[in-house]
Formats: C-alpha cells, structure tokens, sequence
C-alpha cells in the first residue's frame, strides 16, 4: 500500500511539475517574441538594416564557438536523469563538478577565439563598415555570450534535469523585459549602437547569477570526489547531434554574410525572428516535457511512456500545423507593416518565407522523437541521421547561395530539416517505442495535405489589409480561428482515439472536458432516435 501511495504522490509531482514548467514556458515565450520584434524595430530605425544585418551575422559566427561543448550538455542532462530520479546526491555531485570543470576549460578556449574572430572578422564579414567598429562589436557581443552560456551552464542542465525548467523560463523572461526597457532607452537617449550592446551584456549577467544561486539553495553538491570512475560521457557521441543543430541554425546567416551582405542577412533576420520565435517556443515546451519522460525512461515505465508520446505527438503536429498555416497566410502583411519606413533593401519576399515555413513545420514535428532519442541517451545510435541532415543543409546551401541568395540556404534548411525528420521517426519506431512507422506517414501527408488547401483557400477568400499591427492583428485572430476550428476538426477525425484520451486526462472543470462530454451525450440520444 505504502509504494502505491508512493507511486501515485511521485507521478502526480511529475505532473505538477511539467505543467508548472509549461506554464513558465509559455510566459517567458510571449515575453521572448515581444521582446525580439520590439528591439530589432528600433535598431532598424534608429541605426538602418546594414548594422542590424551585421548585428545577426557576428551574433551567428560566435555561436560556432559553441560547437566546442561537443554536445555534452544534452549527454550530461540525460546522465542526471536517473540519479535525481533516485535522490542519489553523491552521483548527481560528481556529474556536476565534471561538467562544471569541463565547461570551465573551454571556456578559455572561447575567450582565445573571441579575439581570434575579432581579428578576422571584418574580411569575414561584407559589410560597409571599419575593421575597428565590426572587432569592437565582436567583443562587446562574445562577453554576452560568455556570460549567458559557458558562466553558468552546469547550473542550468542541472535545473534543466531536475524538471525545474520554471526557474530558468521565469529568471530569462525578468532579464528580456529589463534588457529591452533599457536598450530602447538608451537607444532614444542618443547612445551609439556599442554601448546599447555592452549595457545589455552586464543586463544578461543576471541569469548566471541567479542560475549558480538556485543551485545553491536547492542542491547540497558536495566538493568531494565520490567516485573517481564516474566521468562526463563520451563527447564523441553526442558531438554530432551538435553540430547538426548548430549548422541548421546558424548555416543560413554565415553564408549569406560572406557571399550576400549584412542587408540581405537583415531581411533574413526579420523572417527568421518571428520563425525562431515560434521553433523556440516549440523547443520550449519540449523542454518542460522531456525531463518528465527522461523520469519515465529512467524508471523503465514503458506503457506509461507509449501513451504519453502518443498524446505529446498527436498535439504537437496538430499545433505546429496549426501555426505554420496561420504563419504562412499573416508573415507578409505582418513584416510589410514591421519594416515600414525602411527602404534601404526590399524586405518582402514570400518564397523565401514560404520555404522557411515549411522547414520550421518538419523542426518543429520531429521534436517529440528528438526528445524520446535524446532522454533515451540513444546520440551514438541515430548519429548517422545527424550526419545526413549536415551533409544535405551544407550541401544544397553551399550549392544555391550564390545563384538564388535567401531562397537558396531556405531550400537546403527545409531539405536537410525533412530527411531528419523522416530518419528520427523511422529509428523511433524501428528501436525505442515500436510503434508502426505508417502513423507517422499518415499524419504527415494528412497535415500537409491540410495545411497547402488551407492556405490555398483563405490566401485566396481573406484579403488583409492592414497599415498597422492592432489592424492586423484583428484579422491575424479572425483567421486563426479559422484555422485552429479546422485544424481541431479534422485531428479529432484523423486522431479520434488519441484526441478522447487527451480530452479525459483533462480537469473535469475544464470547458473543454464538459464540451466532450457534452458531445458524447448528445451522440448517444442521437443514436437511440434512429434507432
């Protein structure tokens, strides 16, 4: 009796707990999107496409400093799993000060290439502007990054592990909304672009802060050395699924810098921001779930982890559709109106949009199978799909960037994002959870099928006209009523099972759970009457 209690009180925590974190997830998204279109607005006007274009381009070169993390933050995370899952403190000490001690190693090795690429940077760069204006800025913008990333990693995989990714989400959107109050006013102020960017890397000190305090409070991580064995796993098999997920998501700006220019990488910037916007929040979200499976896998509770990735997929392809559709219909009037006044460089260009959209819907589908894979610790058996999705962005990016510019690196993101996501699928089914591999097939041409006479015909019945983003954000709810009635329809149609059991699992107070029962009471009258 006492393990039953046991059980029911640990499963009904994981469950506070993912829902607390998605809640967190959810508010530091919005707070991340209004962030990321008010600042580049002004920066956009005050300072032109040619700094805000340069701006994206260093930012994405020293992300590739990144790469030398090897991918071992995601093998750290699912090596904590089992440990937290099992209150052993001395593991989760040792993992800890390994990856802690790793991260401050490169970290060193960062600072060298910081200056290194500050050296180069201008004759990497095609810009308009001086070798010292472009070296200083890869300065200021290297020290933001060492402060958010390498200072305080291991703290964050550890919150990251422990499913206390509420911490993270709430301590990341206090320091958006202060970064951006205070660059938009010192941009007004008259302050120069290097100083907007050096008050918001001391801004951005606060998450690492914060981050090595949690851990404090909430860990009793001992200096002491338990198990001298119990060594960080092996870089070699994650290293890959790194790389993969760097090139797909800074390949499209470095290439465009050296063979495009600083303005198209503005064009691709303002696209992509409210692109990433929405992959971030899927990510997010993932975020919040996977530990929450990683417990389930730890514990070998695989009916558990069957239905629970059913209901997580059947939902996150049903509202990645729902998105990318509503996405492809609303991002022209939207980035019309957002780049309003700017005529340096022609910001309106649908096929390039369309293409990322469509790259964006592949991303944002293979999420549940990624997050599977990866608390599975399964980096060494699926690296061959990672090496197929750099091979094919490279590729094709390399190959069409000098002939059609953003509509070539757009073509090999959305190529390399699809053959990804179709390997993932096929290794989940094949391996992991032996689930037929025509469901995934199913749901993907379905949702496609979907998704292309959805647009079809409201891009050809709904005429937007808007001049300003309170007009178009009215016909943006209109139509996404639309879409997310249809798309609701046809999953409860393609997806009765899974969507009835999602509806059950609800709180009984919850309007959707009343609408279904509802239902289902009107569909047993209706039966008797023909009867």
């Amino acid at each position: 009796m006492k393990d039953l209690l046991r059980k029911h009180n640990n499963t009904t925590g994981i469950r506070k707990q993912t829902q607390a974190n998605i809640s967190a997830a959810v508010l530091y998204q919005l707070t991340s999107v209004v962030c990321s279109l008010i600042l580049p607005r002004y920066i956009l006007l005050y300072f032109g496409s040619d700094v805000n274009g340069m701006l994206q381009s260093i930012s994405q070169l020293l992300t590739y400093t990144m790469i030398m993390e090897f991918g071992i933050g995601g093998l750290i995370t699912s090596s904590l799993y089992k440990p937290l899952a099992d209150g052993d403190r001395e593991a989760v000490s040792d993992i800890f000060n390994n990856a802690k001690k790793f991260f401050n190693k490169i970290s060193y090795v960062y600072i060298v290439l910081v200056v290194l690429f500050a050296v180069v940077a201008k004759a990497v760069i095609k810009t308009n502007f001086d070798f010292w204006y472009v070296s200083s800025m890869v300065i200021i913008l290297g020290a933001n990054y060492y402060f958010n990333y390498y200072f305080a990693l291991a703290h964050r995989l550890l919150l990251r592990a422990d499913q206390k990714i509420r911490i993270i989400q709430g301590v990341q959107s206090l320091t958006l909304i202060l970064n951006t109050i205070v660059c938009v006013a010192a941009i007004k102020l008259g302050a120069g672009i290097h100083t907007v960017k050096a008050i918001s890397s001391l801004v951005f000190l606060i998450n690492p802060v914060l981050f090595r305090l949690c851990v404090k409070h909430y860990y009793h991580i001992s200096t002491s050395v338990y198990d001298k064995d119990r060594v960080l796993p092996r870089k070699r098999d994650g290293m890959i699924h790194h790389i993969a997920f760097f090139i797909h998501m800074n390949t499209d700006i470095v290439l465009l810098s050296i063979f495009s220019g600083t303005k198209e990488v503005s064009v691709y910037s303002v696209y992509n921001s409210v692109i990433y916007a929405i992959e971030n929040f899927f990510t997010t979200i993932s975020d919040s779930i996977s530990a929450a499976l990683g417990n389930l896998i730890a514990k070998d509770e695989k009916d558990k982890l069957r239905t629970s990735f059913e209901l997580y997929q059947t939902v996150n392809t049903a509202a990645a559709t729902f998105v990318c559709i509503a996405e492809a219909i609303l991002i022209i009037p939207f980035v019309n109106i957002y780049t309003k006044g700017i005529t340096d460089v022609n910001y309106i260009r649908p096929t390039f949009a369309y293409i990322m959209i469509a790259a964006q819907w592949f991303y944002c589908v293979r999420i549940p199978y990624n997050n599977i894979i990866n608390a599975a610790g399964h980096y060494k058996q699926t690296k061959r799909g990672a090496y197929i999705e750099v091979m094919i962005n490279m590729g094709i990016s390399i190959i069409a960037v000098s002939r059609w510019g953003l509509i070539g690196v757009a073509l090999g993101t959305m190529t390399a994002m699809a053959a990804r996501t179709v390997y993932m699928s096929w290794y989940l089914s094949k391996n992991i959870l032996h689930r037929k591999l025509k469901l995934f097939a199913k749901d993907t041409v379905l949702n496609i099928c979907l998704g292309l006479t959805l647009i079809y015909i409201l891009s050809n019945t709904i005429t937007i006209s808007a001049d300003n983003l309170l007009l178009w954000a009215v016909y943006a709810a209109v139509i996404s009523i639309i879409i997310m009635f249809a798309v609701i329809v046809f999953n409860l149609i393609i997806n009765r099972t899974t969507i009835v059991t999602i509806i059950k699992c609800l709180n009984k107070k919850s309007i959707f759970y009343r609408i279904y029962i509802s239902w289902k009471k009107y569909s047993v009258n209706l039966r008797h009457r023909l009867k």
